[in-house]
């Protein structure tokens, strides 16, 4: 019996523009280093609050945001970092009006 090899994901070919509409709309995408292994961390107005919960910038204005991570373990940081780069895409294809 011939075992299917397993196709690895690869990077979507839209990865600079998707990673651009992340920054722009204010979305972190990232890997978590963990003890069981890599994770993806999400965070929707990661940028503003400077990756933090909340920020206060020079104006006075405080900026915040939540950290999601996900339930998916990967097996390598290379691994969870394609995976990354698929989820952005995603994020863009649904916020994206």
């Amino acid at each position: 019996m011939r075992r299917k090899k397993k196709t690895k994901k690869q990077i979507p070919s839209t990865f600079h523009s998707d990673l651009k509409w992340c920054i722009e709309n204010d979305w972190q995408v990232y890997v978590v280093p963990s003890l069981g292994g890599p994770r993806i961390g999400v965070r929707k107005g990661g940028i503003s609050s400077c990756g933090k919960d909340y920020h206060v910038d020079k104006n006075g204005k405080t900026h915040y945001s939540s950290e999601q991570l996900g339930n998916n373990v990967y097996k390598s940081q290379t691994e969870a970092g394609v995976e990354a780069a698929v989820l952005m895409k995603k994020l863009r294809e649904k916020y994206d009006g």
